[in-house]
């Protein structure tokens, strides 16, 4: 139960103050607990911050719901990013800090800072995997090189939406990026 709440209590102070701005002590207080508490749970900032981030990604593989039998590639790969958009703007202020702190230039950083998988990436591969084996989507890449690259378009629209002056509609980034992926990996 301490450890739920501090995390909810981390997510919420890297949102205020950005990795490098949040205090370990001051999310033991906003828990509810004492100094240092979260010594207790955590060995430091950076497993919370990768423990808050991997709590986010299991609310996405939780919430996910299997799409009909009957859904064709497109319809599959809608579903998890919908999903994982959803989950991510309930909390998109954490949200962009983690988006912000995979722009560090030091990979191990960036590395030390977040899970070592994206459950929903998983998700995706398997949807990609399908296709390949299906013939709707090409074979020459693996389905992990094609995971990364539908992430990356979903990530990179999110990334536009926050600049200023964006005409994107948050809710439309799934299909946007689910339409320009397949036009580019149809066979």
């Amino acid at each position: 139960m301490h450890r739920r709440r501090l995390l909810e209590a981390a997510t919420a102070e890297f949102a205020a103050k950005g990795f490098d701005g949040a205090r370990v002590d001051d999310i033991s207080i906003a828990a509810g607990l004492g100094k240092g508490t979260i010594y207790n749970y955590f060995e430091s900032k950076h497993e919370v911050f990768r423990e808050a981030v991997a709590a986010w990604f299991a609310r996405i593989v939780n919430t996910l719901e299997p799409p009909p039998a009957d859904a064709t590639i497109r319809e599959q790969l809608l579903t998890i990013l919908r999903t994982d958009l959803k989950v991510s703007a309930e909390i998109e202020e954490f949200a962009r800090v983690v988006y912000r702190e995979t722009l560090r230039p030091n990979r191990d950083e960036v590395a030390a800072l977040l899970p070592d998988v994206d459950p929903s990436d998983e998700a995706l591969e398997v949807v990609i995997s399908r296709g390949q084996s299906a013939g709707e989507i090409r074979a020459d890449r693996s389905a992990a090189e094609l995971t990364r690259v539908l992430r990356s378009l979903f990530n990179g629209l999110i990334f536009e939406r926050w600049m200023p002056d964006s005409a994107i509609e948050l809710y439309d980034i799934p299909e946007l990026a689910v339409d320009l992926f397949l036009q580019g990996v149809g066979t």
